[in-house]
């Protein structure tokens, strides 16, 4: 188990992205779940996308079929992610990025004081 104050842990979690990943079967999901309980188990552990790592996936009650817990290299990863896996998986996908409480607080902090945090390039959106 980690402590979620711990300075390494910290570090770790503001290096990567995390995201949710809410996912609601297809027709085509659902008729494979009725004939394989574990099918979307099975398709979330045949995925591969370079970069991105399934953490955690729940089946849920709600809104949602699935969550799942997903830490990815950037956003372009992530949305690699999401086609394979609702291609696979026969889902549809919805991702939502994730940042720590920490670094949230960190980031109110230094807009309280003045500072802007440092802004990370997206070089889909830099200009040519």
């Amino acid at each position: 188990m980690y402590l979620l104050s711990s300075p390494w842990v910290i570090f770790y979690l503001e290096s990567v992205m995390l995201f949710f990943l809410l996912a609601n079967l297809t027709d085509d999901g659902l008729q494979a779940c009725v004939e394989n309980p574990d099918f979307f188990a099975e398709a979330c552990d045949t995925v591969e996308v370079p970069g991105a790592r399934l953490l955690s996936r729940y089946a849920t009650l709600g809104q949602y079929d699935f969550v799942v817990l997903v830490e990815a290299d950037s956003a372009q990863t992530m949305s690699r992610l999401s086609v394979v896996l609702g291609a696979n998986g026969h889902v549809h996908v919805e991702s939502m990025q994730a940042i720590t409480a920490h670094l949230m607080s960190e980031r109110e902090e230094q807009l309280i004081r003045g500072s802007t945090p440092k802004q990370q390039i997206d070089p889909t959106q830099a200009a040519s």
